[in-house]
C-alpha cells in the first residue's frame, strides 16, 4: 500500500508525526474486560486557541489591585509563595468512528488543567506533542459520560490517513486475537507474518512489533518487511526495529542490516520515513547505542533532492536544498 501522506506533511507537522510514530509503535489493542471502559473510538480533536497555555493552579489575579490571590478564597498570596504550574487544555471533539456503538453522543467539549512537572524526568510523548493542545485524530477508549480527562483513555495520535484503518484493524482483531498477545507458537508466528503485508497499516505494524519483540524475525526478514513498506508504516516499522528488538540475541535489525533497507531506496518519501524513525528513536530512547543512529545514512538522505512541497514546482537538481521537513526532524532530535 502507498502511504504517501507523509509527502504532504509540512515542516510544521514534524512534532505531530514524531508523536504519532511513537504512539503507533506502542499501540496495544487488547479488548476490554471492564464493562465501564468506553468503546474504541476515533475522535477528531479541535483545541481552542488558548489550549496548551500555562497557568498557575488555584491562583487568580485581583483585577483591582493586580495582586495574586487564592482562586477559591480570594485571600492574597504572599510574594515568593510557590505555586503549582499547570497546562490548560480545552476544545471540542467529534466522533469519526466508534467501534460497536454507532449511536450515542457524537460531539462534545473538553476542559481541564493538568499539573506541570518540571523536575528532571524521562521525556514523555506529551512533551513533544499534545493532541488536546494542538489537535489531530486520536484513537482512544472514550466514555463521554466521564468528566474531565478521564473520559479519554489509552490515547494514541494517528498518522495522517490512518483514521480510516481503525475499524478494519479491530475487525481483524476480533477474528484472530493473535494481535493482542505475544506469539507463543509457530502458528501464532505464521499468522503474524502473513499480516506483515496486510493492506492495513495498523495490523501490519502491530504484527511487526509482536514478531520483533519476541525475536521471531531475523535481520533479512526485517529488512524485507521494511523495504516493502512506505510512508508512515515504514517509519513505524523502522522505529520498532531499532527500539523494540530484544536487548540480546541475534534477532532484530542491526545497523549493517538496516543500511540496505535505507540505501535500497532513494525516494523522497522513504527518506522522510527514515529520518522520522531515527529522530523518534533519538528522542525517546537516548540510552540506545549511538551506532543505532547512523550519521552516514542521515548525511546521505540530506544530500538527496528535496520533494516539492505544497504544490511548489521543484527547483533544478543543482539548486535543490535539503528537505525542510527532514531538517526540522533532525534539529528537534539534536542529531547531525
Amino acid at each position: 500500500m502507498s502511504d504517501s501522506d507523509i509527502l504532504a506533511a509540512t515542516p510544521e507537522q514534524h512534532l505531530h508525526d514524531l508523536r504519532a510514530v511513537y504512539d503507533m509503535a506502542n499501540l496495544r489493542l487488547q479488548p476490554s474486560e471492564n464493562a465501564g471502559d468506553g468503546p474504541w473510538s476515533v475522535l477528531h480533536i479541535i483545541p481552542e486557541a488558548h489550549s496548551g497555555s500555562e497557568v498557575s493552579i488555584g491562583v487568580a489575579r485581583n483585577i483591582e489591585t493586580g495582586d495574586l490571590v487564592e482562586a477559591a478564597t480570594g485571600k492574597p498570596i504572599a510574594p515568593g509563595t510557590p505555586v503549582q504550574p499547570g497546562t490548560i487544555e480545552e476544545g471540542s471533539w467529534t466522533v469519526t468512528t466508534r467501534i460497536g456503538v454507532p449511536n450515542g453522543v457524537q460531539s462534545g467539549h473538553y476542559r481541564w488543567t493538568l499539573p506541570t512537572d518540571y523536575r528532571d524526568r524521562k521525556l514523555a510523548p506529551d512533551d513533544i506533542y499534545r493532541p488536546f493542545s494542538s489537535g489531530g485524530n486520536v484513537l482512544c477508549r472514550h466514555n463521554p459520560q466521564v468528566a474531565g480527562v478521564g473520559q479519554f483513555d489509552s490515547v494514541s495520535l494517528l498518522p495522517s490517513g490512518w483514521e480510516t484503518q481503525v475499524q478494519p484493524a479491530l475487525d481483524a482483531l476480533q477474528k484472530d486475537n493473535v494481535l493482542t498477545r505475544s506469539p507463543t507458537s509457530d502458528a501464532d508466528k505464521t499468522s503474524l507474518k502473513k499480516l506483515l503485508t496486510s493492506d492495513n497499516s495498523i495490523t501490519s505494524t502491530v504484527a511487526f512489533r509482536s514478531l520483533t519483540e519476541t525475536g521471531a524475525l531475523d535481520p533479512p526478514a526485517t529488512q524485507q518487511a521494511i523495504s516493502a513498506a512506505s510512508g508512515y508504516r515504514r517509519a513505524v516499522m523502522m522505529y520498532v526495529a531499532l527500539a523494540h528488538a530484544p536487548a540480546t540475541g541475534t534477532s532484530g535489525i542491526a545497523e549493517p542490516a538496516f543500511a540496505p533497507a535505507v540505501q535500497g531506496s532513494a525516494s523522497p518519501q522513504d527518506d522522510r520515513s527514515t529520518a522520522l524513525a531515527l529522530a523518534a528513536v533519538a528522542l525517546f530512547h537516548k540510552g540506545l547505542p549511538s551506532g543505532t543512529l547512523s550519521v552516514a545514512l542521515l548525511n546521505g538522505i540530506r544530500s538527496r533532492s528535496a520533494p516539492s512541497i505544497a504544490g511548489e514546482n521543484a527547483p533544478s537538481v543543482a539548486k535543490q536544498a535539503s528537505d525542510p521537513y527532514i531538517e526540522e526532524l533532525l534539529k528537534t532530535a539534536q542529531i547531525l
